[in-house]
């Protein structure tokens, strides 16, 4: 006979307690660090209430904490009646690859706050900065011990079709179509289907990719799974179709209440449609009761709760009203034999569980949309009522000594001190190495103002001793910085509050040089915080002349906004230099490219950037001239009077008619001393081979003399009607006339 499987440890109620409350607090600290901005005291709460759970946890000796999938245990012992808050936790951690935790005790705030910071930060981003332990290792202490997944290592344990099954789940997450999937992929679903342990497996590992997402992303999933399944079941084996989904509805049975009743929710749009089957029909018609009464039973059992979803998701399955009393009698019993019966709750419970389940709608108070919202709301609920506010009793003064922050600022301490004390260049040169590696891993786990204390260290060396060895180091030093996430860390602080931290990455960018610049403008073209964005700018014109070069390489750049950014840097910089760099700006495809030159042209205010703008007009494609005139005309800007009267002069009005209209509207707009003698002369100007334009041009300069409605512009259209020719005297008559009725 086979071995009997193992009974599952439990731990002892007291400590099943202190590890579900360490859990609570932890998950809500978490949530309010992603959440809250850094200096908000909702965090600072979460976190005394965190450091004082976890001390209690730990007063008895370390915390061994296992994550496997949805659960955590302790030394292999799980909690007998779990909160559903410790699967959030399970899956937080678990998605970063975190396979357990060990709580040495002491951990302070600071130290939470830099985990928290980690798991607030995209899994996949942790993987391209070396991994969560990596990172652990900077920002962390011995008080927390991170053991990290080793992924390379499962990969060498695993068979292929577990491979297989996986390049499935990736297509079925990622939404593709059978067609773009590879012939491996295809014949590897079809052994799959054939065999129902392999298919079982491909179920489980789809949830598992999908834990932590919503409800709505698992039934999408999972329909994209059915509809991968129809099309290639209808195409190579229609005989395999009712085995196949019989094994579908059994999977489909033990999803989670939320993800079957969006899934049903589906059943008559046209996305369940494939391989001409209606997949979630096919699937609910092969739903036996015992599946139905399992599905309520384990909702019940997990939730401690009936739900608005798992009520929904009954009620599809299950119209018929007698049947669903039938099938509920059946689920009570089930229910009735957990441990959820020895609580003195469970007869107001089971009777709630009825009463929703055989009678409730909420279709006639609040949307589908809305219904889903709520739902998820419940499930992600915290009972904040069970958390306790109080502070921790006391602190020993010995253990700050040895606590995780002050250990970091003993690093921090020896760190600088290596860079003062050491004499030898080559010694030092491998100081400085250490030392920006550690800024480096500083900055990726948020920890700033450190990273920037040790940069800034490096850059005095550089500044102070411009012509020793060491500076050559600290230079190339400085330059591996500015090429790595350092940067992208650093200018984050840019959209803070923290003036010192601000001047401080400010004037580290500046000590790394102009080689920056690239970086820098990609990173304000990305940059969505109007305060960062300002600051940015300042921190790229503050490289000033030196930074030229650099700049105008980023002319020719594929991103619009880095060209933009380029353009308003060489319009701040301003000089002759910057004129011929403007040229290309002005026929650029990118109509805000050509605003912020066209800006610089305007502050330059000289006869040579005005005639840029003239032979852009004669030479460029008609396309960039059209919007070239758009953007002049968009100009809201009464520096811009000498440039328009610069344009009436020298533009061609055959060719460039639109460009000499906007011109003289503008004039008529701003008015003041350089607008008059410009639309006198346009009043004055005229081709006898072209009277209709003429008469009309003329007609618009003594309209927009007439707009300004000075006196001064009145003589000048009196002059106009007693001396001109005899177009400009018609056109200057009307105007005035306009003026005594007005």
């Amino acid at each position: 006979m086979p071995e009997a499987a193992p009974e599952p440890k439990y731990l002892e109620p007291a400590q099943a307690a202190l590890v579900t409350e360490f859990a609570r607090t932890c998950r809500a600290a978490a949530r309010a660090v992603s959440l809250y901005p850094s200096a908000h005291p909702a965090i600072g709460q979460a976190l005394d209430r965190l450091v004082s759970a976890a001390g209690r946890a730990t007063a008895a000796g370390a915390l061994h904490l296992q994550v496997r999938g949805h659960a955590i245990r302790v030394d292999g012992a799980a909690v007998p009646k779990p909160d559903p808050v410790i699967a959030e936790l399970a899956v937080l951690l678990n998605r970063r690859r975190i396979g357990g935790l060990v709580l040495q005790g002491g951990a302070d705030a600071g130290s939470w706050r830099a985990l928290l910071q980690l798991l607030a930060r995209a899994p996949e981003d942790l993987q391209a900065d070396g991994g969560i332990a990596h990172l652990w290792a900077t920002a962390g202490g011995p008080s927390i011990e991170i053991l990290e997944i080793d992924y390379a290592e499962v990969l060498k344990e695993r068979a292929g079709s577990q491979a297989l099954l996986d390049d499935i789940v990736d297509a079925c997450l990622q939404g593709q179509v059978l067609l773009d999937w590879s012939e491996d992929t295809r014949e590897s679903l079809m052994a799959v289907l054939s065999d129902a342990q392999h298919l079982g497996e491909l179920v489980t590992r789809l949830e598992q990719r999908l834990a932590g997402q919503s409800g709505e992303t698992k039934s999408a999933a999972f329909l994209n799974l059915l509809k991968r399944v129809a099309e290639q079941l209808s195409d190579k084996q229609p005989e395999q179709i009712d085995l196949v989904f019989r094994q579908l509805a059994r999977a489909a049975a033990g999803l989670p209440a939320d993800t079957l009743a969006g899934l049903l929710r589906e059943r008559d749009s046209p996305a369940a449609v494939a391989g001409g089957l209606n997949v979630i029909r096919e699937v609910v018609e092969r739903i036996d009761d015992q599946a139905i009464v399992d599905f309520v039973a384990r909702t019940v059992i997990a939730e401690r709760s009936p739900s608005a979803r798992l009520a929904e998701a009954f009620q599809t399955l299950v119209p018929e009203i007698d049947r669903r009393r039938q099938l509920l009698a059946l689920a009570g019993e089930q229910v009735a034999r957990s441990p959820l019966a020895d609580e003195d709750s469970f007869e107001g419970l089971w009777s709630r569980v009825e009463t929703m389940l055989t009678s409730y709608s909420d279709e006639s108070y609040v949307s589908e949309d809305y219904a889903r919202e709520l739902s998820g709301a419940r499930s992600m609920a915290i009972d904040i009522e069970k958390v306790s506010d109080d502070p921790p009793e006391r602190v020993a003064a010995w253990l700050s000594t040895v606590a995780d922050s002050a250990l970091r600022g003993l690093d921090q301490q020896l760190l600088l001190d290596l860079l003062k004390i050491e004499t030898d260049p080559a010694r030092w040169r491998d100081v400085t190495e250490t030392v920006v590696t550690h800024a480096e891993d500083l900055a990726r786990v948020g920890l700033i103002a450190p990273a920037c204390e040790l940069a800034g260290a490096v850059a005095a060396e550089a500044r102070d001793a411009p012509d020793t060895p060491r500076a050559a180091h600290a230079v190339r030093a400085l330059e591996r910085l500015g090429s790595s996430s350092f940067l992208r860390n650093a200018v984050g602080e840019l959209r803070g509050t923290d003036a010192n931290l601000v001047a401080a990455v400010t004037d580290l960018c500046h000590a790394i040089g102009p080689s920056i610049i690239p970086a820098l403008a990609t990173l304000l073209a990305a940059e969505q915080d109007t305060r960062a964005r300002e600051r940015l700018r300042d921190v790229l014109v503050g490289f000033g002349a030196s930074g030229r070069e650099s700049i105008e390489q980023l002319l020719n750049a594929s991103n619009w906004e880095v060209r933009r950014t380029a353009a308003f840097v060489l319009r701040e910089l301003g000089g002759v230099e910057s004129l011929s760099s403007l040229e290309p700006l002005l026929r650029d495809a990118e109509p805000l490219v050509q605003r912020e030159a066209i800006q610089g042209i305007v502050l330059s205010g000289s006869d040579a950037a005005f005639d840029l703008i003239v032979r852009v007009m004669a030479t460029a494609s008609p396309r960039a001239r059209s919007s070239l005139v758009h953007e002049l005309a968009t100009l809201r800007d009464e520096r811009a009077a000498p440039l328009f009267g610069y344009l009436i002069r020298h533009l061609q009005r055959g060719r460039h008619r639109r460009g000499y209209e906007v011109s003289l509207d503008a004039l008529g707009a701003y008015g003041g001393l350089d607008a008059l003698p410009a639309l006198e002369f346009a009043l004055q100007q005229g081709e006898w081979w072209a009277p209709a334009r003429t008469r009309a041009l003329k007609a618009r300069a003594a309209a927009a003399l007439r707009r300004i409605g000075t006196p001064e512009a009145r003589r000048v259209l009196e002059e106009a009607a007693a001396r001109g020719s005899r177009t400009t005297r018609a056109a200057a008559r009307m105007e005035l006339d306009r003026f005594t009725r007005g």
